[in-house]
């Protein structure tokens, strides 16, 4: 029997404490009022009237219930009993392992819809870098298209070059 839930491990607690319980041959003494939900087990035929033991609900859906101490049952009827709480205790347990694999999907499920929220952020992120990028390199252009053009220097008129004169040669005497 694997017990990973501390339901299970309540439940079969339970189960080992009525035990002892069922194979008293004293009488039987009433209960105290229970604090937890109550309904009243299924009474055999006894000569004494038993105090009804009340049922335990730990989850929803699940019920254990501990028979009433029986000074004259016999032991086909602790047998029945017995399995009876035994049938119980492993339809519970089946439940709650129902229950927890459900959960577990459940939980593996929202991993899987985080993971793919990260990476959608984070591909939503890349994008916008690149747009504020390209904006920026549009913005520049607007910059250098809007701003005047720098106005032409004066025109240099160009000077005419005057033959160059040579000294006269003076002769030589």
């Amino acid at each position: 029997m694997k017990l990973t839930n501390p339901v299970h491990l309540s439940i079969v607690a339970l189960s080992l404490m009525c035990i002892p319980v069922l194979a008293q041959n004293a009488a039987p003494t009433p209960a105290p009022a229970p604090t937890v939900t109550a309904t009243p087990a299924p009474t055999p035929q006894p000569a004494a009237t038993p105090t009804p033991a009340p049922a335990v609900t730990p989850t929803p859906g699940v019920t254990v219930t501990a028979a009433p101490a029986d000074a004259s049952a016999n032991p086909e009827q602790l047998k029945t009993q017995m399995a009876k709480m035994q049938t119980t205790m492993t339809e519970n347990m089946a439940k709650m392992e129902a229950a927890d694999a459900a959960t577990k999907a459940h939980m593996d499920s929202q991993q899987a819809s985080m993971k793919s929220d990260m990476e959608m952020k984070h591909a939503i992120i890349a994008q916008m870098q690149i747009m504020s990028d390209q904006i920026q390199q549009l913005n520049e252009k607007v910059t250098a298209l809007s701003t005047p053009p720098e106005p032409p220097a004066k025109p240099v008129k160009p000077v005419k070059a005057k033959p160059a004169v040579r000294p006269p040669i003076k002769p030589v005497y």
